[in-house]
């Protein structure tokens, strides 16, 4: 499937119900995925796995992938954001408490080694 890349919108789902649903068995992580592999979202979709997985390779599909990836990031990063206070307030807890890797997280936020890491970009 080679789509001219001019005419090709990532934002948009494929027109392949079959390469939409590998661009996002991509983007998606293991533990929350739909199909837990090629083989069971190629019997789905009554393809081969073969062809799952060439698909997975073309250019669009990719395209997609790296689209919603972006926009799953972007997601998570909102999420930690709104609950920021919370996250630190746990870790800042869970350091008292005597856990290393959350003390060692609040010793970067509180003294970065770079004192303009401070400010969120």
């Amino acid at each position: 499937m080679n789509i001219d890349p001019e005419e090709f919108d990532k934002t948009k789902p494929l027109d392949s119900p079959a390469d939409e649903a590998i661009a996002e068995y991509l983007a998606t992580p293991k533990s929350i995925r739909q199909f837990k592999s090629f083989v069971e979202l190629a019997k789905h979709f009554n393809i081969s796995r073969m062809t799952a997985y060439r698909r997975s390779k073309d250019s669009s599909v990719l395209q997609r992938v790296e689209w919603l990836l972006t926009q799953h990031q972007l997601a998570g990063d909102l999420v930690a954001r709104l609950h920021w206070r919370r996250i630190v307030a746990g870790q800042v807890k869970a350091a008292i408490a005597g856990n290393t890797r959350a003390a060692e997280f609040c010793k970067e936020r509180a003294w970065p080694a770079n004192p303009f890491d401070f400010f969120p970009k």
